[in-house]
């Protein structure tokens, strides 16, 4: 817990149990919960958290760099705890996403008069697919 403590502290948010709970809940997780799972998981130790408070705890834990929103399928945000560099795997038919052990190459330096002065922070590569249960199924969706 102390490990927690110092990350939110080092990240300048406040430390509160809600916080601390719904950060340990995303932790070490691969499976990249919606918000709704985060909230049944914290409910069971804080059976007076809103959904509200976690949601908006993601919200700032994604702000501050100690999560990422992947939201590929624009139906419901996921969060991912894993903030490195990374790749996704996602399957089309029942929505899993995974991570891709793989680290995806740096893009070429853009040309500043392409990138109008945006400054690049960070890249996202995903790879869709079908998943080995979906194509057993035949799931095409």
């Amino acid at each position: 817990m102390e490990d927690l403590i110092e990350k939110l502290r080092v990240h300048r948010i406040s430390v509160t149990p809600q916080r601390l709970a719904v950060l340990e809940a995303l932790r070490g997780r691969r499976d990249h919960p919606t918000a709704e799972q985060i909230y049944h998981e914290v409910l069971r130790n804080l059976p007076m958290i809103s959904f509200n408070t976690v949601y908006k705890t993601l919200e700032v834990l994604c702000q501050k760099g100690l999560a990422i929103k992947v939201n590929p399928l624009h139906e419901v945000a996921r969060y991912d705890a894993e903030t490195g560099e990374h790749a996704h795997l996602i399957c089309r038919g029942c929505r899993r996403i995974a991570d891709l052990d793989w680290q995806p190459p740096i893009l070429n330096p853009v040309n500043e008069q392409v990138l109008q002065g945006f400054h690049i922070e960070s890249q996202c590569f995903i790879v869709w697919g079908l998943c080995p249960d979906c194509q057993t199924l035949g799931n095409t969706l």
